[in-house]
């Protein structure tokens, strides 16, 4: 029988970190044993919801079909993506491959997921996914919940962790998830345990790539790692488990916005009523943080395509300290295995995010006092920035073993391996960091 497998994705977390964790209480001891593959080349765009979906699916978004955190729309409900904005990537109906967990459950082994990005809706095992009812939308929470997560997350952890929540903002979602996983390890002993946490993401998002917050942070994830460790030990099956502990991506530090819907605006690409808002298109970006998406009101028609490529080769002679390049539609697929209702890719310069109003100015720089975003970003392309590690531990995993690289897509084969199951569409290999 296949060892058990727990999996920690820390959001955010990047090779550099583990200077400072290897001195912690935990991560020094983790460490000493782990297998580490440093600098994981993500995949583009540097999105949570597109990066796990290839963790546990071992296929680029162009087969995956999860391209964005969120669905586009020129005028969406909520538009801040990175924390609670709204019309996300939520179910799990969204992926069309198979994935991991239904590996896992076709072989018979249990899963538990928690905060697992792209799984509402799974009602095997145990699921508390991530998903929330949008601010102002008068969605009720309950009933979102019931729709999304397993009949019995909704009766057993629910109301002690989840209903409480008043949804104004995600500091709670930093929490709750690690304590449903914590009482799931000691009480149900999932053969595979997937659970993502958000906390340094959104430190990270709020404070800056770097910096006192982000050390404490820190700090605070070398507690929950220790804390994943006893409960399997509690559990009584600490010589029946591997353990993985990974990041996503990293993040970088906003120095611009550029809002190119204003430039489209001025353009006459965009049109608005009387008070700003975008009322008809012929092409609009959405932002994916440092990357954005282009969509077409006619995207099927040639001409319209040419002559909006037009437009934005004007944009970038006219901005060239803001847009680095223009991946059209058949370029995004072809380099970067990037596929979507989109017609065109565009990559900002470092530190420059795309911004999605309309009727603003159209660069705003970080120390103006127009700027009201974050401090940091991600979304840019994967041969920028830290990249994220990811550590492996437990009886099947070559102690010790220390790769400089590695790539994302590598990370499904990897899962698949130690917990013996086949998913003959991935595009990667194993980590070579594994017992025979």
């Amino acid at each position: 029988m296949p060892k058990k497998l727990v999996v920690l994705s820390f959001d955010a977390l990047q090779t550099g970190d583990l200077e400072l964790l290897s001195g912690l209480p935990w991560f020094s001891r983790i460490l000493k044993k782990a297998a580490v593959v440093k600098n994981v080349r993500e995949i583009y765009p540097t999105l949570t919801y597109p990066i796990h979906t290839t963790m546990i699916t071992g296929v680029h978004p162009d087969r995956h079909g999860i391209t964005h955190n969120q669905k586009a729309r020129i005028n969406p409900d909520d538009p801040d993506f990175s924390i609670m904005g709204s019309d996300w990537y939520w179910e799990k109906e969204n992926i069309k491959v198979k994935t991991l967990t239904d590996a896992v459950w076709e072989q018979g082994g249990s899963v538990a997921t928690v905060l697992w990005p792209v799984t509402a809706g799974e009602k095997r095992g145990y699921n508390l996914p991530e998903i929330w009812p949008v601010r102002g939308g008068g969605e009720d929470p309950k009933s979102v919940y019931e729709k999304a997560a397993s009949d019995n997350v909704m009766s057993d952890y629910y109301g002690r962790f989840v209903g409480h929540y008043n949804w104004s903002d995600n500091e709670d979602m930093c929490y709750y998830g690690v304590e449903v996983a914590l009482d799931l390890l000691k009480t149900q002993r999932p053969d595979l345990l997937l659970c993502h946490v958000v906390m340094l993401d959104h430190t990270r998002h709020l404070y800056g790539d770097q910096g006192n917050e982000v050390n404490d942070c820190l700090r605070e994830l070398d507690i929950i790692a220790g804390r994943f460790v006893e409960a399997v030990r509690e559990a009584g099956e600490w010589d029946n488990t591997n353990f993985v502990i990974l990041g996503d991506h990293g993040q970088i530090d906003i120095e611009t916005v550029f809002n190119i819907n204003s430039v489209f605006k001025d353009m006459g690409l965009i049109r608005t009523d009387e008070k700003g808002k975008a009322v008809d298109y012929d092409a609009y970006s959405f932002s994916a943080g440092f990357s954005a998406q282009v969509f077409l009101n006619e995207p099927g028609d040639p001409q319209w395509i040419q002559k909006v490529y037009r437009v934005l080769e004007e944009i970038r002679r006219k901005y060239p300290r803001y847009l680095e390049r223009i991946y059209t539609a058949e370029e995004a697929e072809a380099e970067e295995q990037l596929r979507g209702g989109f017609s065109f890719v565009l990559e900002g310069t470092e530190g420059t995010l795309f911004g999605n109003e309309v009727s603003v100015p159209a660069v705003i720089s970080a120390d103006s006092p127009l700027f009201q975003f974050h401090r940091a970003m991600h979304g840019h392309h994967p041969d920028k920035g830290d990249k994220p590690p990811f550590l492996a531990f437990g009886p099947d995993i070559l102690p010790g073993v220390r790769l400089d690289s590695g790539n994302m897509i590598d990370v499904c084969p990897t899962f698949a391996k130690l917990a013996r199951v086949d998913l003959p569409a991935m595009e990667g290999k194993p980590f070579p960091i594994l017992k025979a």
